[in-house]
């Protein structure tokens, strides 16, 4: 019988084979794989979440709350009706909507001013492309301002975890960010934009998820890792 920490690792494993899977799929345009190999992506880390950390906390429900709300999007972001891409959309406005909650009392206890004076030109890149997109954007642009407020928040925020975290929230905006692009913005024409959506998107939810794990007590392995040298974060 798999021990909780074996189980953890299988998790992670599946996790990487999958999404090597799905961006090999679209290299080789087998929709029919990458149709089938999306929906797989926030199940598995939603495992190694659970895995790695046991105990529940008010982190751990944020985080497998956002994880339920971006397998929405993954998957009904596949359905060919208008209105179940706008669906979709909310799925990961409601992922990231999470994961910001679950961040932010990370970094209320780890503000590195270096690390916020970085992190300050993620608002730039996201007004930027807002203004940009906003004419292709049509009826979807209350939603685009809510995505863009979401997405700003998220990546800001994860600069306070730890460098996972801040990997993470960068490769999640500059996903969203070449989405935007394909999507709203006439003319941009980007060479293999979807694979680069999926690469992004996939390795930083990965390192988010990871990133936010070990921030937290009750890891299966039984170490803490913070973003500051003295910095135990402790949750009821």
């Amino acid at each position: 019988m798999l021990s909780l920490r074996s189980f953890n690792r299988l998790m992670w494993g599946l996790y990487v084979l999958t999404a090597v899977v799905h961006i090999g799929a679209l290299l080789q345009q087998v929709d029919s794989l990458a149709r089938a190999s999306q929906p797989l992506f926030a199940p598995l880390l939603l495992g190694a979440l659970l895995t790695a950390v046991p105990m529940r906390s008010r982190t751990v429900s944020l985080l497998s709350l956002g994880l339920l709300c971006a397998w929405a999007g993954d998957t009904l972001g596949q359905v060919g009706p208008q209105h179940m891409q706008t669906i979709a959309a909310l799925g990961f406005l409601g992922a990231l909507t999470c994961y910001a909650l679950a961040l932010w009392p990370l970094w209320l206890r780890s503000r590195d001013p270096l690390r916020i004076m970085l992190a300050i030109p993620y608002g730039a890149v996201v007004i930027a492309l807002f203004v940009a997109c906003a004419d292709g954007a049509g009826p979807l642009l209350p939603l685009v301002v809510l995505y863009a407020v979401a997405l700003t928040a998220m990546a800001f925020l994860s600069v306070g975890g730890n460098g996972w975290t801040w990997m993470g929230g960068t490769l999640f905006l500059l996903s969203s960010s070449l989405l935007g692009m394909d999507w709203f913005l006439p003319g941009a024409s980007i060479a293999y934009s979807t694979e680069l959506v999926m690469l992004t998107y996939t390795v930083g939810h990965g390192l988010l998820i990871a990133g936010m794990i070990r921030t937290l007590p009750g890891r299966s392995d039984g170490r803490h890792c913070s973003s500051g040298a003295a910095l135990v974060i402790v949750e009821p």
